[in-house]
């Protein structure tokens, strides 16, 4: 949602659609993994320095690629283009629940992640009173502990800055 001059945002999908037979969902999978990294190379060619990865279309037809699977996808193709630099790669989905999820995220090649399957169950066990906080201190918390968790992670390592973590593989 970013409206200020020099941002320019596009979003991703990362889904592809299988088929009945099992046999064929690899070769659909890789190239819908494919097709992806071609659209981000196009994006960042067209100006684009935010590149989000979304696994909110899902439906019916559709089934997610993995997220770890598609940002460390991109992120090496783009590096193996010469264009990793110059945009950032956003994930958004609903499979970072736990501090590792965002921690291999990050790890292969995510500059920032949106949870936002976290974020809907925060704000139903809030409306349904199962936690005592509102919403904004509950996402608050989430956030910390994710946080807290990704520098003791990256501390463990003897890494000081998400930066040094970011796309390290470690």
């Amino acid at each position: 949602n970013i409206r200020y001059k020099g941002f320019n945002t596009v979003k991703l999908p990362i889904v592809f659609e299988p088929t009945k037979e099992a046999s064929e969902n690899g070769e659909r999978l890789r190239a819908a993994i494919d097709d992806l990294c071609r659209q981000a190379e196009k994006s960042v060619d067209d100006g684009y320095n935010y590149i989000i990865l979304s696994d909110r279309f899902i439906d019916e037809t559709h089934v997610a690629i993995p997220s770890l699977l598609a940002v460390s996808a991109v992120h090496h193709y783009l590096i193996s283009v010469g264009k990793r630099v110059q945009t950032a790669l956003i994930v958004e989905s609903g499979e970072i629940r736990e501090v590792m999820h965002a921690a291999l995220l990050l790890g292969y090649g995510a500059s920032a992640l949106c949870p936002y399957m976290t974020y809907a169950i925060l704000d139903d066990l809030v409306k349904r009173h199962k936690i005592q906080e509102d919403y904004a201190t509950a996402e608050a918390n989430y956030i910390k502990a994710v946080k807290k968790g990704l520098l003791k992670i990256m501390a463990k390592m003897g890494i000081s800055t998400i930066r040094s973590y970011r796309g390290a593989k470690i």
